[in-house]
């Protein structure tokens, strides 16, 4: 990402970048192992299936 100047700027290049963003976070947190999690996910595989869903769903 570049420095961005204002906050629309940056709000278009982070929307431009949201799926790489979310494939690196994928990526990840498919390197560590499967971790509990306090929240609305139980582990970090739960949280890495949710992501994965949302990536598919956005193609």
């Amino acid at each position: 990402m570049t420095r961005s100047q204002t906050p629309s700027q940056f709000k278009a290049e982070l929307e431009s970048q949201k799926d790489l963003l979310l494939k690196a976070c994928l990526h990840a947190l498919n390197e560590i192992p499967d971790t509990r999690l306090s929240g609305p996910f139980p582990s970090t595989y739960a949280l890495a299936a949710q992501l994965d869903r949302l990536i598919q769903s956005s193609k």
